[in-house]
């Protein structure tokens, strides 16, 4: 549509209808887990733990446009296969591989503490991680005749991990005048710290920058911008994560040179507590108060950033995971 000429004869421009279609050739997606790992006590009631554990995925379920033309910078390409649009086929071609070292300490109740702390330094790769998933995290090939270049980090990976819990019984005097008071507290935490995950820079959906046709996956063309710098920066902070300057439009009818999931997002950082007290009443019978703090510390967990090349906000991060939460609650034990 023009300003000229807004309404052309020939609109709506007639397409043919979009078609979703299984391989014939499908097989039984399976993974494969591994791990070796050295145990050691150290005194009566701790032990250390230390492994290599990893998992390999074959056959996994993976989407792509059959039907998807070679790039052309002409405004409507000629598809394969011109009475269909995109024919999105479900294939049994990804694969996935994972390894981390992983470390644990954990000691069981003794004089009424209890701890476990582990800590995972990994990384995972693979074709696709989600079939179906949200929107901005498509999945889908930007050039479904060659899909090898969409090897790489999963979606989901998080490179360095640990978490942290721990249990207090709080001991009470035997002789205590207001042992009703004072008996049956105790006090729970977990602390939670990670990096963040990948994501992918992309063109909007509406554009069809490499002229491959749109698909009725993923979020639209699945085009991805060049990129032609150093996407880091020195001091990243939600206004801008990432070098927005570092990527940039590619040349009409061509795809971009940008990869999947090539930038990392926020980290986490998360402390959760938890105070008890029990009140026995008759026998076998417990009331217990419970107050809980989900971000007792309120620190602000960031979403992943604007990802659209040209879109609003983009490389800014607009949106935050919950702050504090408080909790109160009566539970009655029988």
């Amino acid at each position: 549509l023009t300003l000229s000429n807004p309404f052309p004869a020939d609109y709506p421009f007639p397409t043919p209808a979009s078609a979703f279609s299984f391989n014939p050739g499908m097989r039984t997606p399976y993974i494969q887990h591994f791990n070796f790992q050295v145990q050691r006590q150290l005194g009566r009631s701790t032990v250390a733990e230390l492994g290599y554990v990893g998992a390999k995925g074959a056959r996994l379920l993976m989407a792509r446009d059959i039907n998807q033309p070679a790039p052309s910078a002409t405004q409507f390409p000629l598809r394969p296969n011109p009475r269909f649009d995109d024919i999105n086929q479900l294939e049994s071609r990804a694969s996935s591989n994972y390894h981390s070292l992983q470390a644990s300490l954990r000691r069981s109740l003794s004089h009424g503490v209890s701890l476990l702390a582990s800590y995972t330094y990994g990384k995972s790769i693979d074709d696709a991680s989600n079939f179906f998933p949200s929107a901005g995290d498509a999945n889908f090939p930007q050039d479904s005749r060659d899909t090898r270049f969409e090897r790489a980090r999963s979606s989901f990976d998080v490179q360095q991990r640990f978490t942290a819990a721990g249990v207090w019984l709080i001991p009470c005097p035997v002789k205590a005048k207001a042992r009703w008071l004072l008996a049956n507290w105790q006090v729970n935490g977990i602390a939670t710290l990670q990096t963040g995950r990948p994501f992918t820079v992309a063109l909007p959906g509406e554009v069809d920058n490499s002229g491959t046709g749109r698909s009725s996956l993923g979020f639209g063309a699945n085009d991805r911008p060049n990129l032609v710098g150093d996407p880091a920066l020195a001091n990243p902070g939600p206004g801008a994560w990432f070098n927005t300057a570092a990527f940039a439009f590619p040349a009409p009818g061509n795809f971009g040179n940008a990869g999947r999931n090539i930038l990392d997002g926020p980290g986490l950082a998360a402390v959760n507590l938890s105070v008890l007290k029990g009140f026995e009443l008759i026998e076998g019978t417990t009331l217990q108060f419970r107050a809980e703090a989900f971000n007792a510390l309120n620190r602000t967990n960031f979403n992943q950033p604007q990802n659209f090349l040209g879109g609003a906000g983009f490389g800014a991060i607009t949106s935050a995971q919950n702050p504090r939460l408080l909790q109160l609650g009566l539970k009655f034990l029988f």
